[in-house]
């Protein structure tokens, strides 16, 4: 019901911002096997207690996954500290404040990742060894990101992301993060079909939303931000992402170690969905955890999918 409940709530805002079509969120990427004809459905999975504080140490016994209602055999399961591949994104106006906390998340996130993990921002053009320096070289840092322009629309920047990705990696992206001031999501009518085009990329989205309140003084921006920031929060939450209000300079660390965190702490499950039928219908996932010290959890996992035509999926048509 909570899922049915997220997807009523996304339709309305979308409704009442001027978006209304259809759209796919998935659960994650799927990958071919190519022995059998169905795909590996992968699901990231985060499961905290009552303090938001991650619960490591759970087997693949304590989790259940339904799919529609129907329980699924769990074929893949890992966790630990494994490798963090994401994809940096930058959609930020000319605003001299916003580009500056831009840059400062930016330094953040690549100073908090491992030689093991793989960060891009394809946008840049820049291998996982050049971003690295980043964190150490302010001003290359900045002159670098100065030559990124602000793209027309947030779905149109995220797609070029994840494509530019997969053609240079032959992989899809693990998340993307996407460092944004929302303006690019105007809510005007020729961006009805934004939050499909974002959700159907099959990747989790993070957020980082840029309030910086200075340069939205008329209220008829107020109104709009705060509709996009509704918008945001709910397309990160259905693709398994999260998104984060950052307000002032000192509030960058926090957000990007919160979701560095989660990334590193996320179980990883994958199954062979009963229903190998690609109808193009939207398949609910459910994830329960039931630890046998019988403590409660918060299960934070994607709604589900849309179960597509293999070939469609794996061209990214």
């Amino acid at each position: 019901m909570r899922a049915r409940r997220w997807l009523l709530n996304l339709i309305a805002t979308l409704t009442a911002i001027g978006f209304f079509a259809l759209w796919r969120p998935d659960c994650s990427f799927a990958l071919r096997d190519t022995r059998i004809t169905t795909y590996l459905i992968l699901v990231k999975v985060l499961v905290t207690d009552g303090n938001d504080r991650p619960i490591s140490g759970l087997t693949r016994h304590d989790f259940t996954i339904a799919e529609d209602g129907v329980k699924q055999t769990i074929d893949f399961f890992a966790h630990g500290d494994l490798p963090v591949n994401f994809s940096l994104a930058f959609d930020v106006s000319d605003s001299e404040q916003l580009k500056l906390m831009a840059q400062q998340a930016a330094r953040d996130f690549v100073s908090r990742t491992y030689s093991t993990d793989d960060v891009a921002i394809p946008q840049l053009k820049a291998s996982s060894e050049e971003i690295r320096q980043f964190a150490a070289d302010k001003q290359k840092l900045e002159n670098a990101l100065c030559g990124i322009s602000p793209k027309n629309k947030l779905d149109e920047l995220i797609a070029e992301v994840i494509n530019s990705r997969v053609m240079e990696s032959k992989a899809w992206p693990g998340a993307v993060i996407v460092i944004t001031d929302g303006l690019s999501l105007s809510g005007a009518a020729s961006d009805r079909d934004a939050a499909y085009a974002i959700l159907r990329q099959n990747t989790p989205i993070y957020f980082i939303i840029l309030d910086e309140a200075s340069y939205k003084s008329r209220p008829a921006i107020q109104s709009r931000f705060r509709q996009t920031k509704a918008l945001l929060a709910r397309i990160a939450e259905i693709s398994g992402g999260q998104a984060l209000i950052v307000k002032r300079n000192d509030e960058i660390s926090a957000a990007t170690e919160q979701i560095i965190h989660r990334l590193k702490n996320q179980y990883t499950l994958a199954y062979y969905p009963t229903n190998d039928k690609h109808d193009g219908s939207f398949r609910y996932v459910s994830v329960a955890v039931t630890p046998k010290d019988k403590r409660k959890v918060k299960v934070i996992a994607p709604l589900g999918y849309y179960a597509l035509d293999p070939e469609k999926i794996s061209s990214r048509e």
